[in-house]
């Protein structure tokens, strides 16, 4: 699905998405990455919500965001309650969706200056059939 809200001077956008990928400005990107309208990390070190634990979180608090949406694939996962704790005890909210949905609503945040994180996670077994 193709995106098409007013980037607002953002460097980093979200143009659309797949099953199976994210196009960032020009870039189709198919492996686990963490964006903000800032930045662009690649090659985050996990894979599913299950990796995310309590106690290594730190690199998500990128750009210092209020809200981090996380992407789970098809379905929504969410993460273990402690996972979610520790989050809120930082001031950073957190929604997980479906990948489709966390890009949307990315989409529309950032594009409202809000500071927004997103997370999406590619099972390694999507990274290999690409």
């Amino acid at each position: 699905m193709r995106l098409n809200l007013d980037d607002s001077g953002q460097r980093f956008v979200v143009r659309g998405f797949t099953e199976t990928a994210v196009r960032i400005n020009q870039d189709e990107i198919s492996i686990s990455f963490l964006l903000t309208p800032e930045q662009l990390i690649e090659r985050v070190p996990l894979h599913t919500v299950a990796a995310l634990q309590a106690g290594e979180l730190n690199w998500l608090y990128t750009d210092a965001p209020e809200v981090l949406i996380i992407g789970t694939g098809l379905r929504t996962v969410r993460a273990q309650p402690a996972v979610q704790a520790e989050l809120l005890r930082a001031g950073v909210g957190v929604e997980f969706m479906d990948t489709g949905a966390a890009c949307r609503t990315y989409t529309v945040l950032a594009s409202e200056l809000r500071r927004v994180s997103l997370l999406v996670l590619f099972p390694e077994e999507t990274r290999l059939t690409n």
